[in-house]
């Protein structure tokens, strides 16, 4: 008798779902392992995606410029060809014939030309909170700019006369008519309160000839110029139609200018806080590689465990006919299930995270306070995508060997670990390890933030390296003890060490992820500590001087107040400094590219005369005391950087934009601690946005320290705003938290995070595939307690081992960090981090071992 035949589809004919499926019976411990790695990778990816999402389409809010239809500024950033356009710090000018050219446009009702000017209103306690201060003041035409606020009172119309907005005007107490106390252009003046503008904006809002005046607009370098020209359109012409004029104007290209309309109209507002915006751009992408290896190579330890508990199944079924891709396609397919089941609660977390990211930045001054998060569609497919793109990524790469041995081999292996480590694999790690070696070394004779990043770079890549050639170095070294045991030692430990070196690539795999744990927390950890205490020990080695005035809540030092306190003959040097940047093109290049073409931004200083009497800047060439005029001085750095030196001339872009000639007349080496480049005040005049000094640096006389300090103070109560303190004390004050080096902890909090959480669970999963094993150990006739002590001895030596080669692949990095920033061959910065990273390890490989063994060794034996 014949009987139907019982026909089922073969694998990758409509049956691996399921046949996947039933492989994946039982695995649930290594298939969460692979979710956990999959939700955290994901999670950490859409972070990045969200802060490089809110860079690109972000926009701040309009503000004061929110009346005005359209917005024509100068170009606030420097294309670079090879990279991001370099945004401009400081405002750039706009001539003010422009003014004149776009109001003739048919389509322009009305062209306003705004200056501003640093202005403060005083309350009882000081300065009323507003708008930057640098900035905050404004001609009376600009009230059209902000909205058509109602206005109670009448507009200003004699130079002691003011308009605010209701919010300032109540915080200083004043009523229309009456006086109000003001900082305009650095000096404190009474002015006659003649209105109040109600309008959400804050505004100090002056008529227009004084507004010229204060702003340095009716004399001086920006004499004739406006910061922006806002346009209101002609009745019956909507904004689409105004911008498309304006842009078509002969003005407009003849000046280069850029038209903001819509949204756009807040960058107008405040050229730094736009110039942040890129900011976030390039933090996202300096994350991100990191972010991208270590979510990788997580998730790929994970699957080693998934794969590793199917070995024998897979070779079963290459016994029975099924092919490498059937195999590699029943392997993937419950881990991207697992994976798949993740994402969501990964992505939704990774948009929580990242908002609050940007938060953080904010609160750190990285960025904007207004500036929205942009929570868009992008970043969470983007962040999908990638995760599981890498988990099919690593599910090949774990399945490659026994998808590709031969069946008879497959089986054997499924019994035991291959006797060797893929030869490949060994001989990638050892490039790797060589290659972290070299990317250290140049740190020794690059610049500071070169070799910081060179180390950081070379611990990431060192572990990675010991990742790959971990089994064949655990067999090895597990090897070498066996030879080395006592004949005495005690039979658990025995077994123990056999256990290692018989099992090298399982456990490979876990000390090379606590290693790689060890290696990125120090490495990351030491070389920005190394990078702030340098140049905290050149600012503390820079600074002569006793004194510092400043004057936060104004934007700056009250005007002539140097002038008065120079007079006393307890003050035997006082000098203004102000922070700026400006942008050079470096004298290297790219292949293929002529020389000079690459750009960079670099931090100033500007100082005024006297500046080497208050300021050691550790000159190896030339003399501070000839910066005067157009001259500049620059640190060896940035010297080699931008391809000049001692009396030659340095072409570069300062802060607004504008392009400088200057002779270099002295090379520094204390760049860390008083950045790249340092210009003369008066060469400076006029590109600073605000032109006012942001410290004022006191000398006090031999012996006249005391003296000195109750001149300043009887200064500063005639100049509310303004404080004094000691130069060390003020300058730590002025600084607060490192911005970077915050944000840099941050970071690395978090990825450690996700590496100690998924090496947890790698670990936890991996013991508790050990059934089998503790079985066998159970028949034989050891007790469940010696079986725990044989798993825990393991644990031990794994983590012995993770921590010693962690601390070795980070070793020489940070040996040339030490040498390149602090000459010593040592890192600074707290000794904590190192036993807090060596217990963190050893307490994750003891407890992820130990706790799931109990539960081994209490189940009952199957025989």
């Amino acid at each position: 008798m014949t009987g139907t035949p019982d026909v089922r589809p073969a694998p990758g004919r409509g049956g691996d779902g399921p046949l996947a499926l039933k492989l994946a019976r039982g695995r649930a411990a290594s298939l969460a392992a692979v979710a956990v790695a999959a939700l955290g990778g994901s999670a950490l990816i859409t972070v990045g995606g969200v802060v490089a999402d809110t860079g690109v389409r972000s926009v701040l809010p309009a503000g004061r410029l929110a009346g005005a239809d359209v917005v024509v500024t100068a170009p606030q950033s420097v294309e670079v060809p090879e990279d991001l356009d370099i945004a401009l710090p400081e405002r750039a000018p706009v001539p003010g014939t422009v003014v004149d050219a776009l109001a003739e446009l048919p389509e322009v009702g009305l062209a306003v030309g705004d200056v501003g000017f640093q202005a403060a209103v005083l309350g009882e306690d000081g300065p009323v909170a507003g708008a930057d201060p640098r900035a905050a003041g404004h001609g009376w035409s600009s009230a059209s700019l902000a909205g058509g606020g109602v206005l109670t009172g009448e507009p200003p119309s004699a130079p002691d006369e003011v308009v605010l907005d209701r919010a300032s005007a109540g915080a200083s107490g004043a009523e229309v008519g009456g006086e109000v106390r003001l900082v305009a252009g650095g000096r404190v003046a009474a002015y006659r309160l003649t209105g109040v503008l109600d309008t959400p904006a804050p505004l100090i809002l002056v008529d227009d000839s004084t507004a010229a005046d204060l702003a340095g607009r009716s004399e001086g370098p920006r004499e004739g110029t406006v910061d922006l020209v806002g346009l209101h359109a002609a009745e019956g012409v909507t904004d689409a139609e105004l911008r498309s004029a304006v842009e078509a104007s002969a003005v407009f290209g003849e000046h280069g200018l850029v038209a903001l309309g819509g949204d756009r109209r807040g960058d107008a507002e405040s050229p730094g806080a736009a110039a942040a915006r890129p900011e976030l751009v390039a933090i996202a992408a300096s994350l991100s590689g990191t972010v991208l290896i270590v979510t990788g190579f997580t998730v790929a330890g994970a699957l080693s465990v998934s794969v590793a508990a199917q070995r024998r199944d897979l070779a079963l079924l290459r016994a029975v006919g099924a092919t490498p891709r059937q195999i590699r396609r029943l392997v993937a397919f419950p881990n991207l299930i697992a994976t798949a089941l993740a994402l969501p609660f990964g992505v939704a977390a990774g948009y929580l995270l990242g908002d609050g990211a940007l938060r953080g930045l904010a609160a750190l001054g990285m960025t904007p306070a207004g500036l929205p998060a942009v929570l868009g569609p992008a970043p969470g497919p983007a962040a999908a995508v990638l995760t599981l793109l890498a988990v099919w990524a690593a599910c090949a790469g774990a399945v490659r060997r026994t998808a590709r041995a031969a069946p008879v081999d497959a089986l054997a292996e499924s019994v035991a670990e291959p006797r060797a480590p893929g030869r490949a694999r060994t001989w990638a790690g050892t490039v790797l390890l060589v290659l972290s070696v070299a990317a250290s070394a140049p740190a020794l004779v690059l610049d500071a933030t070169e070799a910081v990043a060179g180390a950081a770079v070379a611990s990431l890549v060192a572990a990675v390296g010991l990742a790959l050639a971990g089994p064949a170095l655990v067999r090895r070294v597990s090897g070498f003890a066996v030879r080395l045991l006592p004949a005495r030692v005690s039979p658990l430990t025995w077994l123990a060490v056999q256990n290692l070196h018989g099992h090298s690539v399982r456990v490979a795999g876990a000390a090379s992820a606590l290693a790689m744990t060890v290696a990125f927390t120090l490495g990351q950890t030491y070389a920005q500590t190394s990078l702030s205490a340098a140049g905290d020990a050149q600012r503390a080695a820079g600074e002569k001087a006793d004194l510092v005035v400043t004057a936060p809540g104004l934007g700056g030092v009250p005007a002539g107040l140097a002038e008065e306190v120079r007079r006393s003959p307890a003050v035997e040097e006082a000098v203004a400094v102000t922070p700026t940047a400006v942008v050079g093109a470096g004298g290297f290049a790219l292949p293929g590219e002529e020389p000079g073409t690459t750009h960079m931004e670099a931090a100033a200083q500007v100082v005024g005369p006297g500046a080497q009497r208050v300021l050691d800047l550790d000159v190896v060439e030339g003399d501070l005391g000839r910066l005067s005029g157009r001259t500049v001085a620059v640190s060896a750095s940035a010297a080699r950087h931008f391809g000049t030196g001692l009396g030659e001339t340095f072409a570069f872009r300062t802060g607004d934009g504008a392009r400088v000639d200057a002779e270099v007349v002295a090379v520094y080496r204390r760049d860390l601690g008083y950045g790249s480049v340092t210009l003369p005040s008066d060469l400076a005049r006029g590109h600073v946005t605000g032109d006012a000094d942001a410290r004022l640096l006191v000398l006090a006389a031999p012996g006249q320290e005391d003296e000195a300090r109750r001149v300043l103070e009887a200064a500063a109560e005639d100049h509310p705003g303004a404080e004094v303190a000691e130069a060390g004390a003020a300058e730590e004050g002025a600084r607060g938290p490192d911005a970077a080096a915050v944000l840099n902890l941050v970071v690395l909090l978090a990825l450690v995070g996700y590496m100690v959480l998924s090496v947890a669970n790698r670990l936890a999963a991996q013991t508790l595939q050990r059934q089998g094993e503790v079985d066998a150990l159970r028949a034989i006739g050891m007790t469940p307690g010696q079986t725990r002590s044989v798993l825990r001895r393991e644990a031990a030596m794994i983590a012995l081992g993770a921590n010693a080669a962690g601390l070795l692949a980070v070793l020489f990095p940070l040996l040339c960090v030490g040498v390149a920033l602090l000459g010593r061959p040592f890192p600074a910065g707290p000794l904590w981090p190192v036993p807090a990273a060596v217990l963190g390890v050893s307490a994750v490989a003891w407890l992820c071992v130990a706790v799931p063994a109990r539960r081994l060794t209490t189940s009952p034996t199957r025989r």
